[in-house]
């Protein structure tokens, strides 16, 4: 995690959240304390029946005679294998629609005017404009947040991308072309063109060009070793991508542990991707009780990442950038 143990602004925001958080959220997670358990009972009962009925079956298929066929028998142990496994992940999965759409819209809400969705995503059709990742087919979304900070639009999405093919024998397979975070952000500065700015990979810019789109060189020689612009409008791209806007962006990546962040600038807004393996905005849990504050001081301060993107980019001014 960032360390914001010196940073005014956050511990200002902090203790303010702190008082939020025992008024407004607390009696909410002592509700769904109450809920936890009833589904956490419910699946120890499922996995007590499948340790007791699960043996018992693959017993008696053996006794059967069907057994004696290796395929038949690897066919069942993988079937009654998703069976068990679906059955025991629905209470988790059930429990997580039910209340997380009940929790978060609280979260959001202390940062600015918040609605949260559950497993919705940014529309493929603009992912896909953007050129910021491979070819996929598939869209799984987890946390979805749209609302506005500091008189910025902001959308907030968990997303996670992947090209699904089949192969010659039917079989699945999954590609991951993209998992963490995408924040699309309403732009206070007007431009017509496209800008997309990619990591670089060196010697293999090559392959990664934009179709339709110039390579462009700025002086920044910092930002040039991490990034590769691409543009239809030199001028609008330097128009964009100014001295400052490039240093707080290079602060930015610093932020993230030097992750791989890519941008666009398109349709007078900003899209940005960050990549993470890390389940963002979990403020409950199945297995653990509900009133621990520590899970809600790790989702707070994810949230106070993201939102401050929006300060440290200034985006919030309308002159200049």
């Amino acid at each position: 995690m960032i360390d914001y143990q010196k940073d005014i602004e956050y511990i200002n925001l902090k203790h303010d959240f702190d008082n939020f958080y025992t008024q407004k959220i607390l009696p909410i997670l002592h509700k769904h304390e109450v809920i936890r358990l009833r589904y956490l009972t419910f699946f120890v009962i499922l996995v007590g029946m499948a340790l007791l009925f699960y043996p018992a079956v693959i017993k008696k298929l053996l006794e059967s005679g069907i057994g004696s066929d290796n395929n038949i028998m690897c066919g069942v142990y993988l079937g009654l294998s998703c069976l068990v496994i679906m059955m025991l992940i629905g209470p988790i999965y059930m429990y997580k629609k039910r209340v997380k759409p009940q929790i978060m819209p609280d979260f959001a809400s202390f940062f600015g005017s918040f609605y949260y969705q559950y497993e919705n995503t940014i529309a493929d059709s603009y992912l896909m404009s953007s050129d910021l990742f491979d070819d996929y087919n598939q869209n799984i979304g987890d946390d979805f947040f749209c609302g506005t900070y500091d008189d910025v639009h902001i959308t907030v999405a968990e997303e996670k991308l992947r090209m699904v093919k089949r192969d010659m024998n039917n079989h699945e397979m999954k590609k991951n072309v993209f998992s963490g975070v995408c924040i699309l952000f309403e732009m206070n500065k007007p431009f017509k063109g496209r800008t997309v700015v990619l990591q670089d990979h060196g010697l293999f810019n090559a392959f990664h060009k934009v179709k339709g789109l110039q390579n462009v060189k700025l002086e920044d020689s910092l930002f040039e070793k991490y990034f590769e612009v691409y543009a239809d409008s030199q001028i609008e791209s330097r128009y964009l991508l100014t001295t400052g806007f490039m240093e707080r962006m290079l602060k930015l990546r610093d932020l993230y542990d030097g992750k791989s962040i890519q941008f666009c600038f398109q349709n007078n807004t900003l899209l940005l991707a960050i990549p993470t393996k890390q389940d963002m905005f979990e403020a409950n849990s199945f297995f653990r009780s509900n009133i621990n504050k520590a899970k809600v001081d790790i989702v707070f301060e994810q949230f106070y990442t993201i939102f401050s993107i929006v300060k440290l980019l200034k985006l919030n001014q309308r002159i200049g950038m």
